[in-house]
C-alpha cells in the first residue's frame, strides 16, 4: 500500500530588510521592499553548503540565499551585504535553530570559554542615513579635515564576490590577500568633489588625512545596515566582561551540537 503522508509543507517566513529597500533601483523587484520571504532550509540546501564547486568559487552563501528566497525574481547579487546577512541569519535559524556555540579565549585569565549565542537576540542595524536620492545606493559625506565631499556606496553581494575573485587571483600570483584601509576606501568611494576618475580617487585616498579616513570609516560603519554581530558574555573563570564579534565559520551552518 502506498503511503500518501510523506509530503511536507516547507515553512515560509518574512525577514525584515535592514535597508528598508530604499536604496534599490526602481527597476528591480527589491525597490521599496522592507521584507523578503524565505523558506526553511532543507536537505537540498545542505547539498549547496557541502558543494566543493561552490566553496571553490566562493559562491556558497549567495547560492544558499538564492535557493531559500521565495521570490525567484530577486537577484541575490543586487542585495546589500547587510540585507543578505539578515537573510543568512534567518536561514540558519530555520535550518539548525537559534543556538550558536562559539569559542573565545579570555584575554585576562586565558580560559577557553564556550559561549552560547541566541541568534534570535541579534539586533538589526537599520540604515541610519538617507541616500542622496531614494532608489540609489549613493550617499554623501563631507570629510572634516580636507572639506572634500565624498559620494560613496554600501557594498552588494556582487561587490563582495568580485573582491573575492580579485583576492584569489592575487593568491595565484603569490600575493597574500590582506584587508587594508585604502583598498576598502577605493571599493566604496565613487567620487570626490565630483571627480570620478579612479586613478585620481586612488591618489587622493593614499594621501587622505588620517583623521578624514578614520571619521569617514566610523560614519560608514555606524550607518551601515545589517545585523549587529557583537555578543556580550562574562568569562566563566574570572567573570571578566567581553564584547566579541561572532565569527561566521564552518560551524555556523554545520553546528557540532
Amino acid at each position: 500500500m502506498s503511503n500518501d503522508n510523506l509530503s511536507w509543507e516547507v515553512p515560509v517566513e518574512s525577514v525584515p530588510l535592514p535597508s528598508n529597500g530604499i536604496i534599490y533601483s526602481p527597476d528591480t523587484v527589491l525597490y521599496g521592499k522592507d521584507t523578503i520571504q524565505i523558506k526553511a532550509m532543507t536537505a537540498k540546501e545542505e547539498d549547496i553548503l557541502s558543494s566543493q564547486a561552490y566553496i571553490k568559487e566562493g559562491t556558497t552563501i549567495n547560492r544558499l540565499v538564492e535557493s531559500c528566497i521565495v521570490d525567484k525574481d530577486i537577484n541575490v547579487n543586487d542585495l546589500l551585504v547587510g540585507d543578505r546577512s539578515a537573510l543568512m541569519i534567518s536561514i540558519r535559524i530555520t535550518g539548525y535553530g537559534s543556538d550558536y556555540q562559539v569559542k573565545h579565549t579570555c584575554n585576562k585569565c586565558g580560559t577557553n570559554n564556550k559561549v552560547n549565542v541566541d541568534l534570535t537576540s541579534l539586533k538589526i542595524k537599520r540604515l541610519n542615513t538617507q541616500p542622496i536620492k531614494e532608489g540609489q545606493n549613493l550617499f554623501e559625506y563631507t570629510l572634516p579635515v580636507s572639506g572634500k565631499k565624498v559620494l560613496y556606496k554600501y557594498l552588494t553581494s556582487k561587490d563582495e564576490e568580485e573582491n573575492l575573485i580579485r583576492d584569489k587571483r592575487r593568491e595565484k600570483l603569490g600575493i597574500k590577500a590582506e584587508a587594508n584601509v585604502t583598498e576598502f576606501l577605493e571599493d566604496i568611494i565613487l567620487s570626490i568633489d565630483g571627480e570620478t576618475d579612479r586613478l585620481k580617487i586612488k591618489h587622493f585616498i593614499l594621501n587622505m588625512p588620517a583623521l578624514d579616513s578614520r571619521k569617514f570609516r566610523l560614519a560608514f560603519k555606524e550607518n551601515e545596515p545589517g545585523i549587529d554581530m557583537k555578543w556580550e558574555y562574562s568569562c566563566q573563570s574570572c567573570d571578566t566582561h567581553h564584547d566579541i564579534v561572532l565569527p561566521i565559520n564552518s560551524e555556523f551552518f554545520w553546528p557540532t551540537t
